[in-house]
């Protein structure tokens, strides 16, 4: 899991993020305002995340898993995955508290 306060980047975010240049997703923050890009792209990494879990299409040699802290033969197991995405995104809310109101 990410420790509190640090997100963690690289290979894997990247790989998650780069499909969106592979959908009609990459359209869509030129009619949004550039203050919303960043969030929107938020938004589109979690749920390409969760859609890639389902599917089982992650990036190849587990490092989505290992960010997740799932290990082993348990990072093959989707739901496994989508249990530790569960709770790292409850852990998150926990330590930053809800978004704006």
């Amino acid at each position: 899991m990410t420790a509190p306060g640090r997100a963690q980047h690289g290979a894997p975010v990247r790989a998650t993020l780069d499909k969106a240049a592979a959908e009609n997703f990459p359209v869509a923050p030129f009619f949004v305002p550039r203050a919303w890009r960043r969030g929107l792209m938020a938004v589109y990494g979690y749920a390409r995340l969760v859609d890639d879990i389902g599917d089982g299409d992650l990036t190849p040699g587990g490092a989505d898993a290992r960010l997740l802290g799932v290990e082993g033969s348990a990072a093959d197991d989707r739901l496994t995955l989508l249990d530790a995405l569960e709770a790292d995104l409850a852990r998150v809310f926990a330590t930053t508290g809800p978004g704006p109101a």
